[in-house]
C-alpha cells in the first residue's frame, strides 16, 4: 500500500461478483486492495464504523472470509448475553476464548433471560481473560447478579452502568399491575447485594444506576469506597437519607441526582440542608437534581462556588426566589433548564425574580418550562447577552397572534438568539424561520425525552 494514501479516504463499492475496497488519494488516482494481509486489514477497519464493518462481512465474497477472525473485532464491544463461551455446555477452547476476548474493553449484557454461567465467568475473571475490559454495561441486572458479582473483581474496570427495568405498563388490568409491583419489590434483594459489591470496584471513575424500583439512600454507602469517581448518576433511590455518603466524592465533575424515579416518587422530601454535605466537591462542572422540591438558597449554596456549567433542574416542584439568587452567582453557566411538566406545582417567576439570572452573560442555552406566566416577564433577562438557544413551555399551544407578540420582544432581549424551542401538552410539531431565528413548535408532556442544545 503506497504509505501517502489515507486510511480516512477509504472507501467501499458492492457488486454481485466482488467487493472492492478502493483508498483515493488526493490526486484522484486509485488502488484496488483486495486480499490484503490480516494485520493490513486490521488497520483498516479500525477506522471503519460497525455499521460499514457490518457491510464489509455482509458482503459474501469469498476474499473476504476471514473477517470473521476475532482480531477484526477486538475493538468493539461484546455481548456477554450472545457469546456462546460464556454458557454452559459449548465447547470452546481456553485459546479461542482469549482469542475472541484479546484487548476487549467493552462488556455488555442485554438479556435478562440469558443464563449466562457463572461459573464460566468467575474462571475467566480468575486467569485474566477479561482484565482488558474497561467498561461494562449490564441491563436487567437483577437477573444477573451472580455475573455482575463476578465482574466486579476485575482489576481495571473504568466504567459501569447497570440498569434495572420491569415497571408495570398503561395497558395492564390491575392484578397484572399489582403483580408487577410485587416483582419490582422482589428484586430488592438482588439490586442491594450488586450495589454492595459495586463498593469494591475501587477502580471505577464513571458509575450510572438506573433502577426502576426504589432502593432505600441508607444503600449509598458503598459510595464511600469510590473515591476516584469523577461521573456519578443515579435514579431509582430514596435520597431523603444517603446525600452524607457523597461527601468524599471530591473528583466528581459530574453529578446526576434523581429522587426516587419515573415510576414512584419517594414519601418524604430530600432535606435540601442534606446538600451541604457536597459542599466540598469543588470540581463539579454539571449538575443535574431530580425531584429535589422547595429548593432555596440553601440547597443551592454548596454548588455556587464551583465552576458549575451545567445546571438542570427538573420535577424541582416550589423553588423559592432565594433559589434563582444562588444560580444567578453561578456565573460560569453555559446551559440552565427549569424542566417542569403542567403535572407538577411548579413555582412562578415573575420579572421581579427572573432579573437574579442577568449575571449570566455566558449561558447560551436556557429552559424555563411551566415557570413563568406572563412572556414580558422575559424581557427583563437583558444580561443574558450571549443566549443563542431558548425553550419555553406553556400550557396552552401558541396561536399565530401570540407568537408575534412574544418573538419581537425575545430578538430585542436577546440579540444573538438563533433557535426558540415552544412546547405545550397538546401543540402539533412544525417549524418555521423568522430572519435568522429558527423556531420550533413540540408537545410535551410528563416523562417525554426532548432536544434541549
Amino acid at each position: 500500500m503506497d504509505d501517502e494514501l489515507s486510511i480516512r479516504d477509504i472507501s467501499m463499492n458492492f457488486d454481485d461478483d466482488d467487493t472492492i475496497i478502493r483508498t483515493v488519494s488526493e490526486d484522484g488516482d486509485d488502488a484496488v486492495l483486495t486480499r490484503l494481509p490480516s494485520h493490513q486489514w486490521k488497520e483498516i477497519i479500525d477506522f471503519l464504523t460497525v455499521e460499514d464493518f457490518k457491510a464489509l462481512r455482509l458482503t459474501g465474497s469469498k476474499a473476504l472470509h476471514n473477517l470473521t477472525d476475532p482480531l477484526f473485532t477486538s475493538h468493539l464491544q461484546l455481548r456477554m448475553d450472545k457469546a456462546s463461551f460464556f454458557f454452559d455446555g459449548n465447547n470452546y477452547s481456553e485459546q479461542e476464548a482469549r482469542r475472541w476476548l484479546s484487548k476487549r474493553t467493552r462488556l455488555v449484557i442485554n438479556d435478562g433471560n440469558a443464563n449466562i454461567s457463572t461459573r464460566r465467568v468467575a474462571y475467566m475473571v480468575q486467569n485474566g481473560f477479561l482484565d482488558s475490559v474497561t467498561d461494562i454495561i449490564a441491563a436487567n441486572c437483577h437477573c444477573h447478579s451472580e455475573v455482575l458479582q463476578q465482574l466486579a473483581m476485575l482489576p481495571n474496570v473504568k466504567s459501569l452502568k447497570i440498569l434495572d427495568s420491569g415497571a408495570p405498563s398503561d395497558d395492564e388490568d390491575d392484578e397484572g399491575e399489582q403483580s408487577s409491583i410485587a416483582s419490582l419489590d422482589g428484586n430488592l434483594d438482588e439490586l442491594e447485594t450488586i450495589i454492595e459489591v459495586i463498593g469494591n470496584m475501587t477502580s471505577l471513575t464513571s458509575l450510572d444506576i438506573e433502577f426502576d424500583t426504589v432502593v432505600s439512600g441508607s444503600r449509598l454507602t458503598f459510595l464511600r469506597r469510590l473515591v476516584n469517581l469523577k461521573y456519578l448518576r443515579i435514579r431509582g433511590f430514596d435520597l431523603s437519607e444517603g446525600i452524607s455518603n457523597m461527601t468524599g466524592l471530591t473528583k466528581l465533575e459530574t453529578l446526576h441526582l434523581c429522587h426516587g424515579n419515573f415510576y414512584s416518587s419517594p414519601n418524604d422530601d430530600v432535606n435540601e440542608k442534606d446538600l451541604m454535605f457536597l459542599v466540598g466537591l469543588q470540581h463539579i462542572t454539571s449538575l443535574h437534581l431530580e425531584g429535589f422540591d422547595c429548593l432555596s438558597g440553601v440547597g443551592m449554596s454548596p454548588f455556587v462556588s464551583n465552576s458549575i456549567t451545567d445546571l438542570v433542574l427538573k420535577h424541582c416542584e416550589e423553588s423559592s426566589e432565594d433559589c434563582l439568587s444562588s444560580i444567578g452567582r453561578m456565573t460560569k453557566l453555559k446551559s440552565l433548564h427549569m424542566i417542569n411538566s403542567e403535572c407538577d406545582d411548579a413555582p412562578i417567576f415573575g420579572s421581579e425574580d427572573l432579573h437574579h439570572l442577568n449575571t449570566l452573560s455566558e449561558l447560551k442555552a436556557l429552559s424555563l418550562f411551566y415557570v413563568f406566566e406572563e412572556p414580558g416577564d422575559l424581557s427583563c433577562l437583558k444580561g443574558l447577552t450571549a443566549l443563542e438557544i431558548l425553550n419555553l413551555a406553556y400550557e396552552y399551544p401558541m396561536e399565530d397572534e401570540e407568537l408575534e407578540e412574544v418573538i419581537i420582544p425575545l430578538l430585542s432581549t436577546f440579540p444573538h438568539l438563533r433557535k426558540l424551542r415552544i412546547f405545550s401538552p397538546d401543540g402539533m410539531a412544525y417549524s418555521l424561520n423568522n430572519g435568522s431565528l429558527e423556531i420550533e413548535f413540540s408537545s410535551y408532556s410528563f416523562g417525554d425525552l426532548v432536544d434541549l442544545h
